[in-house]
């Protein structure tokens, strides 16, 4: 099951990340073991109407890119970090980049699949700094904060492995934009080894005027192999999910690919989006 395992807490990291791109990513309260580390690139499109992903006009068309890194410090507590750029096509002042770090913190294991951690972090803009006329964006990326609580819950056996990892936040925006309190719930089941499906919902609720509210609807699927092309019963079993992901690697570690799209259904006119992400551990 270890590798069913690592790939749900993969799965979680990928959808949240994407889905609430703005944020520095509140990736599911699992937390990295001392030493250990995970990157994940992460390209995607999103457009309106739906005709605009084949070739059609479209009336908006935005294309991002992030990098995320996070790194376990010491037992229960990982440091992060994302790089995230969204380029209009359509209107190139509504592009907008940031930088931003968070800790994350377990705070509570049940010794049965659940885990809940705390969060905390910042993002910066950097238009300024990548020049090419993105500093001229309006209205471009702002200073925000973010304090989350996190629980995730692993369960394993011969049928397969599943996940569900759900959280809540509250944002604090800089430059007198409404703070926001998004939250997150993701679901995966995989029926076979290195294969799962998943489904996430992702809410955003505005807590002043100014912002809209939303619901993105997310369904993806992931591939995740090992480069060595050791067999599965070479490789230790573990409990579950949150265990999984914070055990120490062996050699030979695995890549996740994740293919999915997104769709808010609050706000329609957005369109809809699509991603791939390459996830390797560290």
């Amino acid at each position: 099951m270890e590798r069913l395992g690592r790939s749900a807490s993969l799965s979680v990291c990928g959808i949240a990340l994407f889905l609430m791109p703005a944020v520095p990513a509140a990736a599911g309260a699992w937390t990295q073991a001392p030493g250990e580390g995970l990157v994940i690139g992460t390209t995607a499109r999103r457009a309106a109407p739906v005709g605009a992903l084949a070739g059609g006009v479209a009336d908006s068309d935005a294309n991002s890119s992030q990098l995320y890194i996070e790194y376990g410090l010491i037992e229960g507590l990982t440091v992060g970090a994302k790089f995230y750029s969204e380029i209009s096509t359509s209107n190139f002042e509504a592009s907008s980049a940031s930088f931003g770090g968070f800790l994350r913190k377990r705070v509570w294991r049940d010794g049965h699949g659940g885990i809940a951690s705390l969060q905390g972090g910042y993002a910066h803009p950097i238009e300024s700094l990548i020049g090419n006329g993105m500093e001229l964006a309006e209205p471009g990326a702002v200073p925000e904060a973010h304090l989350a609580g996190l629980y995730g819950r692993g369960w394993g056996g011969d049928w397969g492995s599943a996940f569900l990892s759900t959280g809540a936040a509250y944002h604090w925006r800089g430059e007198g934009l409404a703070a926001e309190v998004r939250g997150e719930v993701t679901g995966g089941y995989a029926p076979w080894p290195d294969w799962m499906g998943m489904l996430g919902l992702h809410g955003l609720y505005p807590l002043a005027d100014g912002t809209d509210r939303s619901l993105k609807i997310a369904p993806s699927i992931g591939y995740t192999y090992w480069p060595d092309g050791e067999a599965d019963g070479q490789k230790s079993a573990e409990s579950d999910a949150s265990e999984a992901s914070e055990a120490s690697e062996e050699p030979g570690k695995p890549v996740t690919i994740q293919l999915g799209v997104s769709y808010d259904l609050l706000n329609r006119q957005h369109g809809i989006g699509v991603f791939v992400s390459l996830w390797q551990r560290l």
